[in-house]
């Protein structure tokens, strides 16, 4: 197999060394400094962690909830999280495991450029964006976990001199690690070791000398069917819907998440960055196996439906990693100086990123607060109706918590509440009492707004509270664009108003 010759390791990075380790300090701070961090899913996770870490020893957890502790792809940020909550706490286990996800991304990425290219490149800190990309917003924990794994994993891969048995061993430790934190990102890695094997090909009659050292990748096939076997009848389908237009706001909303015009813009001074640092670029320009891995999933992103095993948003999750890797296949430029203004430019792109999605969630985490100081008037152990009502008809570019925010009182509270996500077959734990788990699972705390009228539609708002009256609920939480001064429903009290949030309570 050709290999790709080895570039000159005269740079200027090795002189900043300390760049890196700053770069992966900026990474924690939009965690770190938000008093509400803004993952959108973020609640609803941490829920989960609260139930699984104390379902033993909390009475009112275990009346309400069943835990089914089980081998599955979808563990990355719950493993770690259960496991620091005896000592930090099941709330802030689930904020720490948060803020390490960017930070193990930008080290995966500052890792794989060195295996690629022999050093890291400035275009890897043109990459650093990506960390923060839109599935990172959405708080996607499990798969951000992942992703980090699976991108120090391929580092190693790029990099390893030899195939012996006990490397073989550790690879196959490592993609069931990979595979234990996501599905989607062990398909990720699959792609990085491909593209490894691929780019490196001097005819294709070496395609299964390449791919034979790497099929230990496939031990987590195993899990996988006794995982799925179970499934049988359960789950969707693939589903597509407008393939056009949605794979071009798939790949033009990868750092969707705060300001619209912000965030766009920011993608195309990175577009134009790159095209520069691909001008100035040496040798063959592209460095051929993370060109071709780049390429494996971009294409992935385009075949792959938005939902797929009742998981939505299989391709916004793929397009951002393929852009990163695109990026990062941009060889060093042979001149320093040029070398040099490309890092500080990605620097500067990655400062923008940070700054922006930092200052949303300070500003918007403080409103978050306020609402959750509602909490304190919630029954412990009951069950709480959270209802949310979007505020605005079309498509929100913003990425915030809001919809999900009532998970909270499970947190705190230790009450039922009806946004908890459940993805069939990889329910970690399920509600006892069949009338909630049917009627008041997540989603039916959404109440769409009137369109075109874009106003509150209070008629469906009233149906869910008399459902949830009926149905024995202790506490109504409304929140969203409701009017401040909404009346209770009968038998039922305002406890309290905050942050333009109402909580009835039954008398």
């Amino acid at each position: 197999m050709a290999l790709m010759p080895k570039l000159d390791d005269r740079t200027p990075i090795p002189r900043w060394r300390m760049l890196m380790p700053a770069m992966v300090a900026l990474a924690f701070l939009p965690v770190l400094l938000a008093p509400v961090p803004g993952f959108v899913d973020m609640p609803s996770h941490m829920a989960r962690h609260h139930v699984l870490a104390n379902i033993m020893a909390d009475p009112a957890l275990s009346r309400i909830f069943a835990v089914h502790w089980q081998w599955i792809a979808n563990l990355g940020a719950d493993l770690p999280s259960v496991l620091l909550a005896p000592l930090l706490g099941s709330e802030r286990a689930t904020l720490v495991v948060g803020a390490l996800l960017a930070p193990l991304t930008v080290m995966g990425l500052f890792q794989l450029s060195r295996a690629a290219h022999g050093r890291v490149s400035a275009s890897a800190f043109v990459a650093l964006p990506f960390a923060m990309h839109q599935a990172w917003m959405w708080g996607f924990l499990n798969y951000c976990m992942g992703i980090g794994l699976a991108l120090l994993v391929a580092a190693w891969l790029y990099t390893r001199p030899r195939e012996s048995g006990r490397e073989q061993v550790i690879l196959a430790v490592a993609a069931l690690v990979v595979w234990t934190a996501h599905m989607a990102s062990w398909v990720v890695l699959l792609i990085l070791a491909a593209g490894n094997e691929l780019g490196k090909l001097g005819s294709w009659r070496e395609v299964w000398p390449a791919m034979r050292p790497n099929l230990v990748l496939l031990v987590p096939v195993v899990p996988l069917l006794l995982w799925r076997s179970e499934a049988a009848g359960h789950g969707s389908g693939p589903a597509y819907v407008d393939f056009v237009n949605t794979k071009i706001v798939v790949f033009a909303s990868v750092l969707r998440g705060t300001d619209k015009l912000v965030d766009i813009g920011l993608l195309a001074a990175l577009a134009c960055v790159s095209g520069v640092a691909l001008l100035w670029a040496s040798g063959r320009r592209l460095e051929r196996r993370l060109l071709v891995s780049g390429v494996l999933l971009a294409f992935a992103a385009v075949a792959a439906p938005t939902t797929i095993l009742n998981a939505w948003g299989t391709d916004l999750r793929t397009a951002p990693i393929a852009l990163l890797v695109l990026v990062l296949a941009i060889t060093p430029s042979a001149r320093p100086e040029r070398e040099r203004l490309i890092v500080m430019a990605g620097i500067a792109l990655f400062c923008v990123r940070v700054g922006t999605v930092t200052r949303d969630w300070v500003r918007h985490g403080h409103v978050l607060e306020q609402r959750l100081t509602l909490l304190g008037a919630v029954p412990r152990g009951g069950r709480v109706g959270y209802l949310w009502a979007a505020p605005d008809c079309g498509f929100p570019w913003r990425l915030v918590p809001d919809e999900k925010l009532g998970s909270y009182a499970l947190t705190r509270r230790d009450a039922y509440v009806n946004t908890l996500f459940m993805v069939d077959n990889a329910k970690l734990m399920t509600v006892r009492d069949p009338l909630l788990a049917q009627r008041w699972s997540g989603g039916t705390q959404d109440v769409a707004p009137l369109c075109p009228q874009n106003r509150p539609d209070l008629a469906a708002m009233n149906v869910k509270i008399a459902g949830m009256r009926a149905d024995g609920f202790d506490a109504v939480w409304v929140s969203g664009g409701i009017p401040a001064d909404l009346p209770p429903p009968p038998g039922f009290v305002v406890a309290k108003r905050a942050g333009g949030d109402t909580l009835f309570v039954r008398r």
